[in-house]
């Protein structure tokens, strides 16, 4: 199997084809795209796949599209974000697929960054990953990620790699793309999946901003982790996902039992939250987190954050 790009197609189209999905994110979607705009490197095209929107995502789009034929609009019913991707691939003519969520940002820098990476690399037929920051609207923080080890699947899951992060070879998605079953975990799903015939690069630079706003699919409020967890599983009963071990898949399970119970812990309902905390003890005992679920469990106890704050306050005082 090759891994080297045929060279004639990247003479003929754009070397990046930047696929966005949106759905009611028109308040945003602007300063997205003038992240896309904004690139030091030009030979790009943008997608933005309208999931349905019911606020003003086609005329946000229209409006810079009149001005930059490089941005192209397309519209679905509402789908899910993973269908939004793959409709954005099948619409797409680059040579490399990059995938920028709605509220997400690119360092200026970004697509000349891996350009680069990918040049010195004779153009190869992989999945490349950056590094990123979490950015709240004034501030970057980055987040330490570590090189990329032997393990590369588990890498994958203990580093997720938000679509934002990721380049996928065009010729990759041919025989591979985002599973419109799965919500919540399908981005990791389709890395491990494609690594298992691909190869997987590391671009180790801070070039891709993760907004941090209370919209963020991934939040402790919102039911995410229960589709996390049912992603999870029917992956796990999918032969692709033997690269990964059985304690880290319990490991896994265990994670986002925990978030689970913290989710009803927030909605006050604590005896869920007690029981989800202790099958997440119960699926991995030896777990980094274990102290933490213990700490858990005693807040659930009434009464026991009074008596934690008093503590802490008497051992403040004595210092």
């Amino acid at each position: 199997m090759s891994y080297q790009t045929d060279i004639a197609k990247l003479v003929i189209g754009p070397t990046f084809s930047i696929i966005i999905p949106a759905y009611n994110r028109a308040a945003m979607l602007a300063d997205t795209l003038a992240s896309v705009q904004a690139q030091t490197y030009t030979t790009w095209e943008c997608i933005v796949v309208d999931d349905g929107s019911k606020d003003k995502t086609r005329e946000v789009v229209a409006e810079l599209s009149a001005h930059d034929p490089r941005i192209h609009y397309v519209y679905q019913h509402n789908a899910e974000r993973s269908a939004a991707r793959n409709n954005g691939m099948r619409n797409a003519t680059g040579t490399y697929f990059c995938f920028l969520d709605s509220d997400d940002h690119y360092a200026p820098e970004y697509l000349q960054r891996l350009h680069d990476f990918l040049k010195a690399r004779q153009w190869p037929v992989a999945l490349t990953v950056s590094n990123c920051c979490f950015w709240d609207g004034v501030r970057t923080t980055e987040w330490n990620i570590p090189p990329l080890g032997d393990d590369a699947a588990q890498w994958l899951f203990d580093y997720p790699v938000s679509p934002s992060r990721a380049c996928l070879h065009s010729d990759i998605a041919k025989q591979f793309q985002f599973r419109e079953d799965i919500v919540m975990v399908e981005d990791s799903v389709l890395w491990v999946s494609v690594i298992s015939a691909f190869p997987l690069l590391h671009l180790p630079e801070y070039l891709v901003w993760y907004r941090i706003h209370d919209g963020n699919s991934v939040n402790r409020a919102t039911r995410a982790m229960f589709s996390r967890h049912d992603g999870l599983l029917k992956f796990f009963r999918d032969p692709l996902s033997n690269s990964l071990s059985a304690a880290s898949k319990r490991n896994l399970l265990s994670e986002v039992r925990f978030s689970m119970a913290d989710h009803y812990a927030l909605h006050g309902k604590w005896f869920k939250a007690l029981m989800h905390v202790l099958w997440s003890l119960a699926t991995a005992p030896g777990h980094r987190h274990t102290k933490a679920k213990l700490f858990f469990i005693l807040q659930l106890i009434p009464g026991f954050d009074r008596i934690w704050s008093f503590k802490q306050s008497q051992a403040n005082g004595m210092q």
